[in-house]
C-alpha cells in the first residue's frame, strides 16, 4: 500500500524534489497504517515514531497534503463523540 501510494505520487509529480522523501515516506506509511489497522497511532504518536524529525503540526499537514495528492475525498461527521 505504501509503495503503491509513492508510485502514484511519482507518476503524478515526476519532478518532485527528493529532499521531501522523509515527508513522503512518513505520510504514506501513516496513511497506509490508518487504512489497514483498526488500532492505529494518533498523529502525536507518529511524531514520536518519526523520532522527533517533525512537529505535530507538520505531521498533520503532511497527512492532509498526502490525501490531497492522492485525490482522496475525506468526510468527517460531527457528532457527540467528535470535536467540532
Amino acid at each position: 500500500t505504501i509503495l503503491r501510494g509513492l508510485e502514484l505520487l511519482k507518476a503524478r509529480f515526476p519532478t518532485a524534489p527528493d529532499s521531501s522523501s522523509h515527508h513522503l515516506f512518513i505520510s504514506a506509511f501513516m496513511l497506509a497504517s490508518k487504512v489497514i489497522c483498526d488500532d492505529m497511532f494518533s498523529n502525536k504518536l507518529w511524531s514520536i515514531v518519526a523520532q522527533g524529525m517533525f512537529q505535530l503540526w507538520e505531521i498533520n499537514q503532511m497527512e492532509r497534503d498526502m490525501c490531497q495528492y492522492l485525490e482522496w475525498e475525506l468526510n468527517v461527521e460531527h457528532g457527540p463523540d467528535n470535536v467540532k
